[in-house]
């Protein structure tokens, strides 16, 4: 595809005028440089009609661009009953998918400034998306259509071994106990749900001010990012019955230790380290009965294979319309969250072994 001109089939929903110049400039831009581009906006009235002609266009086409926006996401997940195009595109698109056997090498989410990941269709999410209005994004989707990669250089020689003092503990600080007692988790946590598939959902851990939360959050993002895509930061959800203990779960917030000694071993040093040192903070929920919004959180979380981490606030003070407040632009995205019994977790050599101890089942959170 080096050098011929890739075919590329643009589905996108009318959701304005202006997002509809938006999608043609696309076009535009791709066809001035070579791709040639298959846009209802190039057609008048396709003599096969245009379900014939969309059902043309998919399959001919090297690519597929979609242009993910919310409306495209409700027409193609059914919440809207608008758009028959989108509807008949987004149908043609999930059965190649299906016949690929989800090996998706055509189909390529894009979205402009003004996208969220989230309106990406849920078969697509798990494909590298493009925020066509960078000039960055748009020269690494140009040159993905054009099927060239970045050339390697050739593999150099090792270097030498230098000569290093002795060093046997490495201590992690991705969770900082100083910077966890300062900013008080001590009020558990709470789950936000969209409506109407409007996204993962939401884990707000509760600190005893929103600053505190903010600054501790702020933190973290430092170090994994807004996407935690390492997952390094380890999430853990354990239930069951837990001698001296009312009914209830943990919510445990520690390090994923294979990531970490992936990290150590990078170091220069990596030979002389006999022990990585790490923390992680946890908290009881006590619950009457079964947690109902733990269990609408674990049905959303398998839904999207994925949720939000945020800092936030409980209001106990009677006045405020909602129970509680978080700060939705501090959230680390994840994909991953450990669900567990608290009979399944071993004494030792376990990551949340601390809570079978003596202490842990004795201590009034």
């Amino acid at each position: 595809m080096k050098d011929k001109n890739p075919i590329v089939f643009i589905s996108y929903s009318h959701d304005s005028k202006e997002h509809q110049d938006k999608v043609l400039k696309l076009a535009n831009d791709l066809r001035s440089e070579g791709i040639d581009c298959m846009l209802d906006q190039y057609e008048d009235s396709p003599p096969e009609g245009w379900p014939k002609w969309m059902d043309r266009g998919v399959e001919k086409s090297d690519f597929v661009l979609v242009v993910c926006t919310e409306t495209y996401y409700n027409r193609v997940m059914g919440t809207d009953e608008k758009g028959m195009g989108i509807k008949w595109e987004s149908t043609l698109i999930y059965q190649q998918l299906y016949n690929a056997g989800s090996n998706n090498t055509k189909f390529i989410p894009v979205i402009f400034t003004d996208g969220k990941f989230e309106h990406i269709p849920v078969p697509l999410q798990g494909a590298t998306f493009y925020n066509v209005d960078n000039e960055g994004d748009f020269d690494k989707l140009y040159w993905r259509l054009r099927g060239i990669k970045s050339k390697k250089p050739e593999l150099g020689k090792l270097r030498e071994l230098p000569v290093k003092e002795r060093r046997t503990l490495w201590v992690s600080d991705l969770i900082n106990q100083d910077e966890w007692e300062e900013a008080k988790w001590k009020n558990g946590v709470g789950y936000l749900m969209a409506e109407k598939n409007g996204g993962p959902p939401i884990i707000v851990l509760y600190f005893e001010t929103m600053e505190q939360g903010q600054k501790l959050f702020s933190g973290l993002i430092d170090k994994i990012g807004n996407e935690d895509k390492q997952e390094r930061l380890r999430v853990s959800i354990v239930e069951g019955e837990v001698p001296h203990q009312r009914n209830g779960y943990f919510v445990v917030i520690g390090e994923n230790i294979e990531v970490t000694e992936k990290i150590v071993n990078s170091e220069e040093n990596a030979e002389s380290i006999n022990y990585i040192a790490i923390n992680q903070r946890f908290h009881r929920i006590y619950t009457e009965t079964e947690s109902l919004s733990l269990k609408k959180f674990k049905e959303e979380y398998k839904k999207y294979q994925c949720c939000y981490i945020a800092p936030g606030i409980q209001n106990n003070d009677g006045k405020s319309e909602r129970p509680f407040e978080a700060d939705f632009s501090r959230m680390i995205f994840k994909r991953k969250i450990e669900f567990r019994n608290y009979s399944d977790i071993s004494e030792f050599y376990d990551p949340e072994s601390i809570l079978k101890t003596e202490r842990v089942q004795k201590r009034k959170f």
